[in-house]
């Protein structure tokens, strides 16, 4: 009798194992169907190869043997801006009969030549390992540490380039910016050229307008939250702004201005040469150095209108109205190249306009880099809002 029943129940348990396996086996059929037919699936599935490149700032070794060959071309167009310097990263396979087609990625990393940064270089090799066809691009107004009005052809040239690169679909092309590069992808985006067609942009630490930016360089402090909070720029983003500023200059001040330059504070001259600029220059020269906080408002009205023309065509905000792609915006909360209220003024006037966006703010980095010496907790957090983020990036692809 004893017999008779284990024998029962091991033909019972058999027959439950079987179920189980067979519904093991389901779901991953079903999940396979998912990561492999699904958009948000594959959007997803791409996500989770990209994230720890992203965070370790190198190629994770999944990712080098379950991704593409990389083909890595140099290249060069004109623009308005002069010649363009492109830097291809795509995939050495043809595109997958499902989408039948790749994304495309424009990435503007800001100012400087960073072309050959490993970090860098890790993360575009990575995006054409998980099928995206990237065009990182410069010019030499970039890579001088300037910013011009003319930079936004160049930006507009290479969207165009890429939405009719072999094997892209040209309703999937994006731009990602990083630092000054998102603002100006702000600024292309508006453009009637590509304006309908972009799948997306990216900014990432990115200035929203040149004219408030200017205002927390002179008074060294930043307004949160109806609060002026103390905040010291680092030494780079004055120097741009310096450099954009003394172009308007047609005598001598942008010589003297430029003269002033340098690795630490950004802008410092000596009381005999700030007293021989003309006085819209020395205005510019004090919101800049910061020395005058509580002139702040007089400076700005001081300022010649030439300089006032280019702060407004350098400023996102005079287009925002005409931006017609899906808007993501990230920002380090503690950055000190461009303030993070500037992202948060850009993600309020998207939400007066009822224009598609979406903004997050960051603790693991340090403007756009990662930061070292991290713990587990505010990587799990923001690597979280990071995932999201790309995944809504990476559905054009999908």
């Amino acid at each position: 009798m004893a017999d008779g029943k284990s024998a029962y129940y091991r033909q019972r348990l058999s027959r439950i194992g079987a179920w189980i396996a067979r519904g093991l086996l389901a779901l991953l059929f079903v999940g396979g169907l998912f990561f492999s037919l699904v958009p948000v699936g594959r959007a997803a599935a791409r996500s989770a190869l990209l994230l720890p490149a992203l965070i370790t700032q190198s190629e994770p070794p999944p990712l080098v043997l379950a991704g593409d060959a990389v083909r890595h071309i140099q290249t060069t167009i004109n623009s308005q801006d002069g010649t363009v310097y492109l830097d291809i990263y795509e995939p050495d396979t043809s595109p997958p009969p499902i989408p039948g087609a790749r994304e495309g990625i424009v990435v503007i990393s800001g100012v400087g030549d960073n072309r050959q940064v490993t970090q860098l270089v890790n993360l575009l090799t990575s995006m054409a390992r998980i099928g995206l066809v990237v065009m990182l691009v410069t010019t030499q107004t970039l890579i001088n540490y300037d910013l011009a009005p003319t930079t936004t052809d160049a930006v507009v040239q290479t969207v165009l380039n890429l939405q009719h690169y072999p094997g892209v679909n040209p309703q999937h092309v994006g731009i990602l910016g990083f630092s000054a590069g998102g603002s100006l992808a702000a600024l292309a985006a508006a453009d009637p050229r590509i304006q309908r067609t972009l799948a997306f942009i990216t900014l990432f630490g990115s200035y929203y307008d040149a004219r408030t930016l200017l205002r927390d360089f002179g008074r060294r402090a930043q307004e949160v939250d109806g609060k002026l909070v103390p905040w010291t720029p680092n030494a780079v983003p004055v120097q741009v702004l310096t450099n954009a500023i003394a172009d308007t200059f047609s005598n001598s001040d942008g010589t003297v201005l430029r003269g002033g330059i340098n690795s630490s504070t950004g802008l410092s001259l000596s009381p005999a040469d700030v007293s021989s600029l003309s006085p819209p220059a020395q205005a510019a020269y004090h919101l800049l150095a910061g020395d005058q906080p509580s002139r702040v408002d007089a400076n700005v009205a001081l300022l010649s209108p030439q300089a006032q023309a280019l702060l407004l065509r350098l400023s996102p905000s005079s287009v925002v109205g005409k931006i017609r792609a899906p808007i993501y915006l990230l920002h380090d909360r503690n950055d000190v190249f461009v303030p993070f209220t500037q992202s948060r003024a850009f993600a309020a006037e998207l939400a007066q306009l009822g224009h598609s966006y979406r903004y997050a703010e960051f603790s693991i980095f340090a403007h756009v880099e990662i930061k070292t010496g991290l713990g587990i907790a505010p990587l799990l957090q923001d690597g979280a809002r990071l995932y999201q983020l790309l995944t809504s990036m990476l559905l054009p692809a999908s």
